[in-house]
């Protein structure tokens, strides 16, 4: 009767009239006679023994919900790295700083002008590439036509691929790169660019692949060797075309202060609109004959070099600049005049760095070409000139290079020759 007093032990309700039903020492709520089970009982009046299995059902339930949601995580986080839509499309930063070493080390220059995340930008998916048929082989790369899936659909590409572990071929593969990556915004802004573009890179795969445009009439070197049997004066004036489109190339690096290096008529492809492209930017060497390309005898050094196409400062001190690609460039004036013959300097084809360096300190150059117009050899010779700055300058080059092709041009096709 005195609310302020709890029911006797069985006892709840009011009044303390209803009986306690709990069992096995389990107290009694003396307001709503809920029993407060005590292991290892359970159930509603604590009468049933609590078994194992019962006891971990709570853990059991927790952890396979967990384990549930972490198989649903790693599926899903494994679909969207197979897709490539979370697969890394940049190389770290800590790469990134690796290459502009390397770079720095080169060319100064260069390195200054690139952006960071410049390498990532270009990035595309190795599972986008279908690899086709072989171009070109060496010892430590390869060059392969194949196909680029992009958003506007299947791309043909030249494949450029090389064993980066290899110290050059790794400085080859990113300096060509770099440098690659340094044009694509003058050659954007300008659709008749001399110089081959840039499609992508792949870098974050086991092989890593440089991305160019495909140039289905091949280099150039092939193309004059394929062509000797005919009429020599219609070639010349025609293949004086390309000579022109690489001076213009020249000029496009000269701009950006970037040394080719390598300019030759191998490194030179033909488009299937029949315009010529200076590329390999340092890519080349390995898949051509030891006569192109000489390796070098300095102690801790192991390169291949094109010495018949070298400047004098180049062979000498290792001095690249726009003067010394102006070199080269006499040198594939005469691969033209002769449809793709080896250079040959004092009745030789091959030559060690010490010969080549005495032949061209005597004064010693390649003779003219048979049938080769007297002006364009002089221009030959204008290129080849001991004193850098003597050379003649890239726009020079194409000026003269017009003037003679005029003159080799019949009279009907001059009005034509303005649309160049």
């Amino acid at each position: 009767m005195d609310c302020h007093k709890p029911c006797p032990n069985g006892r709840f309700g009011w009044k303390c009239q209803q009986v306690c039903e709990c069992k096995n020492n389990a107290p009694c709520d003396n307001v709503d006679g809920s029993c407060a089970c005590v292991t290892p009982w359970m159930g509603r009046n604590c009468d049933q023994l609590q078994t194992s299995r019962a006891r971990d059902e709570p853990v059991l339930e927790v952890l396979v919900a967990v384990g549930s949601l972490v198989m649903l995580v790693a599926i899903v986080m494994a679909i969207l790295f197979k897709t490539g839509i979370l697969a890394c499309s940049t190389p770290g930063t800590g790469e990134e700083d690796k290459i502009l070493f390397e770079l720095k080390r080169m060319e100064q220059d260069l390195a200054q002008s690139l952006q960071p995340g410049w390498l990532g930008r270009w990035e595309k998916k190795i599972r986008h590439l279908t690899p086709g048929p072989l171009i070109g082989e060496g010892m430590f790369g390869q060059v392969r036509r194949a196909q680029l899936r992009t958003p506007e659909g299947e791309r043909a590409v030249a494949a450029k691929t090389v064993r980066v572990e290899d110290s050059q071929s790794y400085r080859d593969f990113y300096r060509e790169a770099a440098i690659l990556v340094t044009l694509h915004h003058e050659l954007d802004n300008d659709r008749k660019s001399n110089i081959v573009r840039l499609v992508g890179l792949i870098t974050k795969s086991t092989e890593k692949y440089i991305l160019l445009e495909y140039a289905p009439k091949g280099d150039l070197l092939g193309f004059l060797r394929g062509i000797r049997n005919k009429n020599e004066e219609y070639l010349l004036r025609n293949l004086l075309g390309y000579a022109v489109h690489i001076a213009r190339a020249l000029q496009q690096l000269e701009r950006l202060r970037i040394a080719h290096r390598d300019v030759a008529a191998r490194n030179v492809l033909i488009t299937a609109d029949d315009v010529a492209k200076l590329a390999d930017f340092g890519l080349a060497r390995d898949v051509y004959a030891t006569t192109q390309y000489v390796r070098t005898n300095q102690p801790g050094v192991d390169e291949l070099l094109p010495l018949k196409w070298m400047a004098l400062e180049s062979i000498e001190i290792g001095e690249y600049t726009c003067e010394s690609d102006v070199w080269s460039f006499g040198v594939l004036l005469w691969e033209i005049a002769t449809l793709g013959k080896d250079p040959c300097y004092d009745g030789r084809t091959q030559l060690s760095f010490l010969q080549m360096v005495g032949i061209l300190r005597q004064g010693i150059r390649m003779k003219r070409p048979p049938e080769c117009p007297e002006d364009l050899y002089r221009l030959m010779r204008a290129c080849w000139r001991d004193v850098p700055a003597t050379r003649p300058t890239p726009e020079g080059i194409e000026r003269r290079l017009l003037q003679l092709r005029r003159l080799l041009l019949p009279p009907e096709a001059i009005q034509m020759e303005t649309a160049l």
